[in-house]
């Protein structure tokens, strides 16, 4: 499964990258068929966000490494070195710029953006 991140670098600078989740075959809830799974990760709470059309936040930081799971609407996030990804229903982002000069994030169009995020250790 691919998921975006964003980091920050030694300089403080934030990226996007891609990565790439391991999803192995399991047989994860028996007598259901078996399933392709991620490792299991830590989590301490699950939020549900919802932003309105034209919010916009200037040098965001994450309190924590987050999974940012789009579920409605669209979401523009620039990262500080000027790259920019829209994401939108079924994207997933792992945001991990706990530090540095943080990121931008708006609200694209004219619908509400709704995502789950979910804190990880």
């Amino acid at each position: 499964m691919k998921y975006f991140r964003l980091h920050a670098d030694k300089n403080g600078q934030s990226h996007f990258g891609q990565a790439t989740l391991k999803l192995d075959e399991a047989d994860y809830r028996p007598p259901a068929p078996t399933a392709f799974v991620s490792q299991a990760f830590a989590t301490d709470g699950l939020q549900f966000i919802r932003l309105p059309s034209g919010w916009v936040a200037e040098a965001v930081h994450v309190p924590k490494k987050q999974f940012l799971i789009c579920l409605k609407g669209e979401l523009e996030v620039t990262a500080s070195d000027g790259e920019k990804h829209t994401f939108g229903p079924g994207d997933s982002v792992l945001m991990e710029d706990v530090e540095g000069k943080g990121h931008r994030s708006r609200v694209r169009g004219a619908d509400e953006f709704l995502a789950a995020v979910v804190p990880i250790d």
